[in-house]
């Protein structure tokens, strides 16, 4: 080590990439809002490691800032550029992605360095070889990826054992690495501050609403595509429909399958319950009409991924009927905020929603309990505690 360590020097390299025309930086903004919480909390100089990509990024959900103007430094590397000893010598901590292959190897280079690292982790390696199942139908080629997918984690492992402290999003990260070690964070994640929750007010005229028989009413928002259990929704919509249950289900977002979920819709005459809004934006529309127009959240993730659309839910103070992968049951675990059933259990699903529509009480009841669990770990709160955790593995 030979440059003099600055004590409040954080470096982020997050799994993201950045576009950049010219002088201005194009963000992913759900990143960049979170790195403006390092900004105003933390005691120092935060600086960026960052990956370009050879196509710009998607239209949708980006901040574009010039570099005078941008409130931290970024250093841009090329797709194919590994972070180096160079590029985080000095500095104080590092917090790196574990879910990134590519930068297992950057807790060994800050031990080399002197410098603390600490990774964020998402993954656990069920969910990677569910996300490879779903998306290879050929068996050699799906043997191929999960010995791929075991050699990476036996160095995410290695990685993990060399670090000074791991935040893992969601349940199944923790319970899978945490294994009893100081310095491990866990966390929910959510892009929901707490101006933007539900109020009291709008969550007592909602559920005031549930009595009046009306027709009721279901969502869903992500990605169009199998991994989330998107055609899934509608066999569930259609067995409620053949059940003579009244309800709406609306599904905002864009992906793969939207125009076979359209074609189905229409051959099985759902156009009256089922709509397709597409992606809508998240702060003016999805989280207003989530608030004010739904009943319960069906979410049929056929992976345990920690998703942020469990707290941003619960942070509309509607509950969730889903799958009960990890992340799910993590969940319900910790709070009384839905109800689950096995993974791919439509029948399950469709029978408990048609419980509810009849039970509505208890919609009520669960809708008060997942308002105050998102309180406890809204967009504020979370990243407070993990600068906390950073700073405690400093010293």
């Amino acid at each position: 080590m030979t440059d003099r360590i600055d004590t409040h020097h954080l470096i982020i390299i997050p799994s993201v990439a950045v576009w950049k025309e010219r002088d201005v930086f194009i963000f992913d903004r759900k990143f960049y809002d979170g790195v403006l919480q390092y900004v105003e909390q933390w005691p120092g100089k935060i600086s960026c490691i960052m990956k370009t990509i050879a196509e710009p990024l998607p239209a949708f959900g980006l901040v574009h800032v010039r570099e005078a103007e941008l409130p931290f430094a970024c250093r841009v590397l090329r797709e194919d550029q590994l972070v180096e000893r160079g590029h985080i010598r000095g500095a104080a901590i590092v917090l790196a992605s574990g879910d990134a292959f590519d930068q297992l190897h950057v807790s060994a280079l800050c031990r080399a360095e002197g410098v603390k690292c600490v990774y964020v982790i998402e993954y656990i390696p069920e969910t990677r070889y569910q996300i490879a199942s779903l998306g290879t139908s050929n068996p050699l080629l799906l043997l191929r990826r999960s010995l791929y997918l075991w050699r990476q984690e036996k160095k995410r492992v290695t990685a993990f054992e060399l670090a000074d402290g791991l935040q893992s999003n969601g349940t199944p990260a923790f319970d899978h690495y945490c294994g009893g070690k100081d310095k491990h964070l866990l966390y929910f994640d959510t892009r929901v501050s707490s101006a933007n929750m539900i109020s009291d007010g709008g969550l007592d005229r909602r559920i005031g609403s549930l009595d009046f028989g009306k027709p009721l009413r279901l969502a869903f928002s992500g990605r169009l595509i199998r991994m989330k259990g998107a055609d899934h929704l509608l066999n569930v919509a259609l067995r409620l429909k053949d059940a003579g249950m009244a309800f709406t289900l609306t599904i905002y977002g864009a992906g793969d399958l939207e125009s076979e979920m359209k074609e189905f819709i229409g051959r099985h005459n759902l156009c009256g319950e089922v709509f397709l809004p597409g992606a809508v934006d998240f702060y003016s529309r999805l989280l207003p009409e989530i608030q004010a127009n739904t009943d319960l959240f069906v979410c049929l993730h056929r992976q345990s991924d920690p998703s942020c659309t469990y707290l941003e839910t619960l942070a509309c103070g509607v509950p969730i009927v889903g799958y009960n992968n990890r992340a799910f049951a993590g969940l319900l675990a910790r709070a009384d905020i839905g109800w689950g059933a096995e993974l791919n259990d439509i029948e399950g699903i469709a029978g408990r929603i048609a419980y509810l529509n009849e039970h509505r009480s208890e919609i009520a009841g669960r809708s008060a309990n997942s308002i105050v669990f998102a309180r406890q770990h809204g967009f504020e709160t979370t990243f407070r505690n993990r600068i906390d955790h950073l700073r405690s593995c400093i010293g």
